[in-house]
């Protein structure tokens, strides 16, 4: 079981320099994600509602998509966020892998975080096993996404810090630390953190589909 000090030594949980730093990939996977589908760069702008400009700008690497953007960007491309994990720490040690397990050390995991937007940790080693572990820091005003959204499977969420407002289906709940959530991932949900301080959850999924 973690312990407080274990839990303040995760770099997760401490003010990190990586956070908004660009994701030097994450532009080439999407234009190679298009480009798999045959689908043109104004096509894509016209299905996630913004400029060609914005996704040149994106594929090149130019500029960072907002959350929301990329929210949009995956709905477009019919694929999962978990599609757009980037390994922001190329020098950490690899993922250990034996016959029995695989080890996902803290300093590398593969990550989402874009600027002013909710960062996400995969805990598992990748999506191709049955469940899907995130590790998401909320920092305040935050939200995971503006707009409710659905995908296949469960879900269940544990607040490891802070206070999470979530909401199902139009239903909101309030979580605070130790608190835990299970619900059907087919309904339309969402988080925000509404408080002053930094939140952290847990959350796994099955299948994997974030």
């Amino acid at each position: 079981m973690a312990t407080a000090a274990s839990m303040t030594d995760d770099p997760s949980t401490q003010t990190d320099p990586l956070r908004d730093a660009p994701l030097d990939g994450l532009g080439g996977e999407i234009r190679q994600l298009r480009s798999q589908r045959g689908m043109s760069a104004a096509a894509l702008a016209r299905a996630v509602a913004v400029s060609p400009s914005l996704i040149s700008q994106i594929e090149r690497g130019v500029t960072t998509p907002s959350i929301e953007v990329l929210w949009a960007i995956a709905r477009a491309l019919d694929v999962s966020m978990g599609a757009f994990f980037q390994e922001t720490r190329p020098e950490a040690e690899a993922a250990a892998s034996t016959q029995k397990a695989v080890v996902v050390r803290a300093n590398a995991r593969k990550r989402i975080a874009l600027p002013n937007s909710v960062s996400y940790d995969l805990l598992s080693p990748d999506l191709k096993h049955q469940i899907e572990f995130t590790w998401a820091v909320f920092e305040p005003g935050e939200h995971s996404p503006y707009e409710p959204y659905s995908h296949e499977g469960e879900e269940q969420m544990v607040v490891i810090e802070g206070e999470i407002h979530f909401w199902v289906d139009g239903e909101e709940f309030v979580l605070g630390e130790g608190d835990a959530i299970t619900i059907d991932s087919g309904l339309p949900h969402r988080a925000a953190n509404l408080g002053t301080r930094r939140a952290v959850t847990i959350a796994a999924m099955t299948p994997p589909s974030f």
